[in-house]
Formats: C-alpha cells, sequence, structure tokens
C-alpha cells in the first residue's frame, strides 16, 4: 500500500500584504495588495491631483478581469478586459502620461 505524502513542515506563510506607492509628494500613486511579492487582487492608481486614473485586478502579478480607465473629470474613458491568469497578458496602453506606472505592466517586470 503507497505512502500517502506528508503535509508540509510549517503553514504556508503567504498573506496579502497591503501596498500603497506614492508620489514624490506624498500623495497616494498606487494602493492595492501583494501576495508572495506579487500585485493580486483590486489596485487602483491616482493621479498627482488625487483622481482616479485606472482599476483592475491582478492574479499573482497578471493582470485579469476588467480594467477601467477614467479621465481627469471622472468620466470612463475605457474598459479592456483581460484573460484568465495562466496566461501571458499584454500591458495596458502606456502612450500618455495617464497609464499606470510600471508595476501595472507585468510583462515589462
Amino acid at each position: 500500500m503507497p505512502t500517502p505524502p506528508s503535509a508540509p513542515s510549517s503553514p504556508s506563510t503567504s498573506r496579502l500584504v497591503p501596498r500603497h506607492d506614492r508620489f514624490a509628494d506624498g500623495s497616494v500613486r498606487a494602493s492595492g495588495f501583494e501576495l508572495d511579492g506579487e500585485l493580486h487582487g483590486h489596485w487602483e492608481w491616482f493621479r498627482v491631483d488625487g483622481s482616479l486614473m485606472r482599476s483592475g485586478e491582478f492574479d499573482l502579478g497578471n493582470q485579469v478581469g476588467l480594467w477601467r480607465t477614467w479621465d481627469r473629470a471622472g468620466r470612463l474613458v475605457k474598459e479592456t478586459s483581460f484573460g484568465p491568469a495562466s496566461s501571458p497578458l499584454e500591458p495596458l496602453d502606456s502612450a500618455t502620461e495617464d497609464t499606470a506606472p510600471d508595476q501595472a505592466e507585468p510583462a515589462a517586470q
């Protein structure tokens, strides 16, 4: 009779860790969580003026689900749908100053 696999010697230490990136003036640039050193869960990016620029979900560093981008007046200007976390994903557009920082672009890491 085969021996069942043994349980790990210690419990998992994975846990969500809050992360808040800031501009030089101290205002919040990005806010979300990390899991095992990767962006994970809901994230939001802000402009220096404090307006919400972009939000979406990460699954261990990969953009997943629906990502939304707003203009400075708070109007929704773009929605981008990303596939499952198991496939490589293209980063969001980065052609203007109103894009998320490099941390939002897993392919660039």
